[in-house]
């Protein structure tokens, strides 16, 4: 039983030390560049340990992906550890949502050429939607927050927007991490892309997506004068 118990523990080691190294690798280098020996070099492993871990480098791509999704989770999005969370309006909760995600561009740019980068990879290696179940889980674990947030804008007359709040929340998800990614992978290409700073672009997009969906002060007195 010790013995197995060990086995397990030098084995989920292992097991993070590949995703670690395949991380940093296809954050600094990109996905297709990066050679699964490359990999084992970095976490001084045998290509074939990978291999048997993880069958295909696509399939590394993928749970380095569900890694680094769950430490976004915990370091950015975890609302349940902000203090005063629960008391805010649903507009004040919307709005602590999307300055986390200005400290996500600020500090995991990688991360963000990593997702776009992945998005090609996917499509280039066709790789079956099904092996992707957790990745997308892991992402779908986000998704509360948001609708909550907008459901509670809703009632408490903080915000006003004719759809559902899944509805915004897919749209807000793929506008908001659109932008990010697209800027932190190729943002200063050209010499008109460093008119305006990138983080500035960022925040200027999410701060016109919140006023999108707020109530202005004249209505919102209204609609209290008619429930008076």
């Amino acid at each position: 039983m010790k013995e197995s118990q060990a086995r397990k523990r030098s084995s989920l080691y292992r097991s993070r030390k590949i995703i670690a190294a395949a991380m940093e690798l296809f954050c600094d280098q990109g996905i297709e560049q990066t050679s699964v020996e490359e990999v084992a070099e970095r976490a001084g492993v045998g290509a074939a340990t990978i291999y048997r871990y993880y069958e295909t480098k696509s399939g590394l791509a993928v749970e380095a992906g569900v890694a680094y999704w769950k430490k976004i989770e915990q370091e950015y999005l975890n609302v349940d550890d902000a203090a005063g969370y629960a008391d805010m309006t649903g507009k004040e909760q919307l709005q602590y949502i999307l300055d986390a995600l200005v400290r996500i561009f600020e500090h995991e740019t990688a991360f963000l050429k990593y997702l776009q980068e992945f998005d090609v990879f996917l499509f280039q290696n066709r790789v079956d939607k099904e092996k992707l179940t957790e990745y997308e889980a892991c992402i779908m674990n986000l998704k509360p927050r948001v609708t909550d947030a907008l459901e509670k804008g809703l009632n408490d007359g903080t915000l006003s927007f004719d759809w559902t709040p899944e509805e915004v929340c897919y749209s807000l998800a793929h506008t908001s991490f659109g932008l990010m990614k697209r800027l932190a992978w190729n943002g200063t290409m050209l010499n008109l892309d460093r008119k305006v700073s990138l983080l500035l672009q960022v925040q200027i997009a999410l701060r016109l997506m919140l006023d999108g969906l707020s109530v202005h002060r004249e209505k919102l007195e209204d609609r209290r004068g008619q429930d008076v």
